[in-house]
């Protein structure tokens, strides 16, 4: 019979043995990377968080190569990515890792057949498709230019609004990849230009065949990244404006904020971010957050006087193997209360951030707040092999995946100075609907939304984004 006292010496050793089984370890041998022809080795490596003679917990293991299949992928060089165990020495208690990638195409040359519009949806039902308002010409986007990750960006742009650019992300500086600098410099001219926002539209001005604004812009970023998910940026811009006299003297003499036809602005940004999220595009999982200041004009003689900072947030969860659950959230506040110019003052409606069904509007605000919620459901993730239909072999092979959303989203853009012309802002904006998304190659994005405001205005939305 078994003596009481003994009970708990049992219970102990049971819960030492349990313990024990999961919690064994492996040592990783060794990392083999097969299927790269112009990425180097030290840019994979980089990007796993394991290296040669790490221990990794045996428990752990399918979640750890599935986090770095995921980091491979969000680096927007490889179509595929495979981290598996290829061999496993159960006795010595060590394995050997094999990395499958698929490197994309890099070389992205291609004509321009751009809209001069901020989105789809204002070019297509407020200048009823237009096709005087599109923009030609061509474009190079040269990812992993020197097998480094990378980047070679330049465009030639006609038509409407006349522009070049070129960029330039140079290869790390040091030998712990972590820092790494970028340089840009674009010119564009507009014979139309957007003066004043009035109900919540851009109004716009054409004089002729007349030149109403030119603008040169130099920008010099520098990288500090100390690990996988952290990442601090700073940024010294410079930027020059020069817009026909007529404009400030007969549509918006605030046009600057100095009241001149011409504008010089030093800027000076920083900001940080932590990014743990797992595919970037589409986050099933993880988390983001950032914090960002910048600094326009250095003092009360610069032509514009202005901090302002942002702070974002997003979080990402899936329930079962389908759904998948996205909060986030960004913040605008400017430190600087005065007024600033025109073109500085921008809040809900440009760029991506808007409220769902509000695509067609402009916000104006010196700050803003934005909340968003998607509950995705994950209808089908796949391979198709297009064989010989597909000429380039990096895209013969194409991952796809699509899903149903839904969408609600509310926003407030703090407007105090032109609130009284502009009916949306000062006030709570709601709207969401139904969407499709469409993943593809991991690094193309598509969503096509149905959505409803607040107004009881409805309609279909077109947004796409790129991982590079």
């Amino acid at each position: 019979m078994l003596a009481f006292g003994r009970i708990p010496y049992l219970i102990a050793g049971l819960f030492f043995i349990i313990n024990g089984a999961f919690s064994q370890t492996v040592t990783v041998q060794s990392i083999t990377i097969h299927g790269i022809k112009r990425t180097k080795p030290s840019i994979v490596y980089r990007e796993l968080t394991f290296k040669e003679g790490d221990t990794l917990s045996q428990s752990d293991l399918g979640p750890i190569l599935e986090r770095n299949r995921n980091n491979l992928i969000n680096m927007g060089i490889f179509t595929e990515a495979i981290v598996n165990v290829s061999e496993w020495d159960t006795e010595a208690g060590v394995v050997d890792i094999s990395i499958e990638l698929k490197e994309s195409w890099y070389i992205y040359a291609m004509p321009i057949l751009d809209l001069a519009d901020r989105n789809f949806n204002v070019w297509w039902t407020t200048y009823n498709h237009a096709f005087d308002r599109l923009n030609v010409g061509a474009r190079l986007d040269w990812l992993n230019f020197t097998g480094r990750n990378d980047r070679l960006k330049a465009k030639m742009q006609f038509g409407y609004t006349p522009k070049q650019e070129i960029e330039y992300r140079f290869p790390y500086l040091n030998k712990r990849q972590s820092l790494s600098i970028s340089t840009a410099f674009n010119h564009s001219i507009n014979k139309e230009i957007s003066y004043i926002t009035s109900e919540n539209r851009e109004q716009f001005v054409q004089l002729d065949e007349r030149v109403l604004q030119k603008k040169w812009q130099g920008v010099v970023r520098g990288y500090y990244r100390p690990s996988l998910f952290m990442k601090y940026e700073m940024a010294l811009s410079y930027q020059y404006l020069k817009v026909d006299q007529d404009i400030v003297t007969d549509y918006n003499p605030i046009y600057f904020s100095n009241g001149d036809s011409t504008q010089s602005v030093f800027s000076l940004r920083g900001a940080i971010e932590y990014d743990d999220r797992d595919i970037k595009l589409f986050p099933a999982k993880g988390i983001k957050a950032g914090l960002e200041l910048e600094k326009i004009g250095f003092g009360k003689g610069d032509d514009e006087n202005a901090l302002i900072s942002f702070l974002t947030l997003e979080w990402n969860i899936s329930s079962g193997r389908r759904f998948q659950h996205r909060i986030s959230s960004v913040s605008k506040y400017s430190l600087s209360r005065s007024r600033p110019s025109h073109i500085y003052y921008r809040g809900l409606g440009a760029g991506v951030k808007y409220v769902s069904g509000y695509e067609l509007y402009i916000i104006d605000g010196l700050d803003f707040t934005l909340g968003k919620y998607q509950l995705s459901y994950k209808i089908i993730e796949n391979q198709a092999d297009l064989g010989k239909l597909m000429p380039v072999d990096q895209f013969r092979k194409i991952s796809y995946a699509f899903y149903i959303s839904a969408l609600a989203e509310a926003g407030y853009s703090n407007d105090p100075f032109t609130g009284d012309t502009n009916p949306l802002a000062n006030q709570w904006l709601y709207g969401g609907g139904p969407a499709v998304t469409m993943m593809l190659y991991n690094n193309f994005l598509f969503q096509f939304s149905y959505s409803v405001n607040h107004l009881g205005e409805a309609g279909f939305f077109i947004h796409n984004r790129t991982s590079f």
